[in-house]
């Protein structure tokens, strides 16, 4: 690894207040600059106006920036600060099956093939064709990483891990009944105008209630296929609702209430409280 990368790894470490020296080493040992398009880059500034860098010179874009992959699409590499501040909270762990939905150019991909190592697997899923081939393509150094297409059709493993690089308007059942006990889902979920929260779910060990939380606001490219007319008119809805009361994620089937924050199809994002003893 390059002093350059090491410090960009130290960067983002201390912008997201991220203490985790494994971490810090996958974000050292992946070069993002290899999993963008050619430079000279446009840069997403915090205001989220772009930029054009001054040359293809890699130490512009080791930073805690997004990247346009097509800007005309408002569509980025995100700014891996964001990423850090998630993985703090989900912890992925060496050995684990990660399944990450929205995978582009495949940065975070290889990321998380580091963290989990060789014993573990990663399932990137990128539904544009020609991202796809890129990323399979960008992904080849590491043969635990399977590149798959559309993420609503994917056939699951027992997974431990689901990140969402793209904004969901519903929790896709599919997603949920894969994950394992202990397991955890990172997903944005957002509006019509690709506006929303982060959503962080922990699946129990004991078979008890899913834990939930809403983490940060965000904005996201869309997740085809989870974007229907009610369900974005459900996130807009819950949106405007206090979130600092979410706590659980629950399954019983049930009229939509004053504990819904947010209410699925057989699932609701609530603020009904955890039983006091599932709580650690």
């Amino acid at each position: 690894m390059s002093d350059l990368h090491r410090r960009y790894a130290e960067e983002i470490a201390a912008l997201s207040g991220a203490r985790s020296p494994r971490l810090r080493q996958a974000l050292s040992a992946v070069r993002r600059e290899e999993f963008l398009p050619p430079g000279p880059w446009l840069i997403e500034a915090l205001s989220s106006v772009y930029y054009l860098s001054e040359d293809a010179d890699p130490r512009h874009v080791l930073h805690g920036v997004g990247v346009a992959i097509d800007p005309a699409r408002l569509l980025n590499n995100a700014n891996p600060v964001r990423f850090a501040e998630q993985m703090m909270l989900a912890e992925p762990q060496s050995g684990e099956t990660v399944f990450h939905v929205g995978a582009g150019l495949g940065y975070f991909s290889a990321v998380f093939a580091e963290l989990v190592g060789p014993s573990g697997k990663v399932l990137a899923a990128e539904i544009d064709p020609g991202l796809l081939d890129r990323a399979r393509a960008n992904l080849a150094a590491w043969p635990w990483v399977e590149v798959t297409g559309d993420a609503l059709a994917a056939p699951l493993p027992p997974i431990d891990m689901v990140y969402s690089s793209a904004g969901l308007g519903t929790l896709p059942s599919a997603w949920l009944a894969a994950l394992k006990p202990g397991g955890r889902m990172v997903v944005p979920v957002t509006d019509r105008r690709n506006h929303g929260l982060v959503l962080l779910l922990r699946k129990p060990v004991d078979g008890g209630p899913w834990s939930a939380g809403l983490q940060s606001f965000t904005r996201h490219y869309p997740c085809l296929g989870t974007r229907q007319d009610d369900d974005l008119a459900a996130v807009s809805a819950a949106l405007g609702r206090p979130p600092g009361d979410v706590a659980s994620l629950v399954f019983d089937q049930h009229q939509e209430d004053e504990s819904c924050w947010l209410h699925g199809d057989g699932w609701c994002v609530s603020t009904r409280p955890l039983p006091q003893d599932s709580v650690k």
